[in-house]
């Protein structure tokens, strides 16, 4: 009975001993239609698209020059990302 009074204990300790999740940055993010992106492109700004597809779908079509990182790798891959250009994810 001692046995298992004393894992639950352990198990608790140890959950509120473990590092506490970074969490997600705060990030300016809002979603712009594609007439906003095209004017953004007329004005000759600097933009990264990122094409958060899979590699297949990417493969299919997607705008010249993005950059393809699929949604569920995202987080793992977040240097490959500039971050002096304004980021467009699609």
């Amino acid at each position: 009975m001692r046995r298992l009074v004393v894992i639950p204990l352990l198990a608790s300790a140890m959950a509120w001993a473990a590092p506490a999740p970074a969490g997600n940055p705060p990030v300016p993010e809002r979603f712009i239609s594609v007439d906003q992106a095209k004017a953004l492109l007329d004005k000759r700004e600097r933009i990264t698209f990122v094409d958060v597809r899979e590699k297949s779908q990417y493969d299919d079509l997607h705008i010249k020059g993005a950059i393809n990182i699929p949604l569920g790798v995202l987080p793992s891959r977040l240097t490959e990302v500039p971050r002096t250009d304004r980021v467009i994810l699609y």
